[in-house]
């Protein structure tokens, strides 16, 4: 059996391991935050990481979504899953959603 391709672009993943696990191990770990406060600053960075590499490359057209602007992990642009991180982790923070 093969390895699992990934669908998106490497950029993408290295957002998701490198920028992704080193807040939460530094939020998580070293400031002790609840796991809902780590969360919404992974989304966050993430968001903020993503429209960096976005900005960077807007002379390219179609930036907020492009592929070739930013990161993409399986379907979707960084920057929306960080956002969908965000939600989540509010809802659940305001008891909106059970843990």
């Amino acid at each position: 059996m093969g390895l699992i391709p990934v669908r998106g672009n490497w950029l993408g993943l290295a957002m998701f391991v490198v920028v992704g696990g080193a807040v939460a191990l530094v939020g998580g770990f070293v400031f002790k935050l609840s796991d809902v406060k780590t969360m919404i600053a992974v989304g966050a960075a993430l968001v903020l990481v993503d429209f960096g590499f976005r900005f960077a490359c807007r002379a390219q057209g179609k930036w907020v979504f492009g592929r070739d602007a930013g990161g993409y992990f399986v379907f979707l642009p960084v920057w929306i899953l960080g956002a969908i991180v965000i939600l989540l982790n509010s809802l659940i923070g305001a008891g909106v959603i059970k843990k």
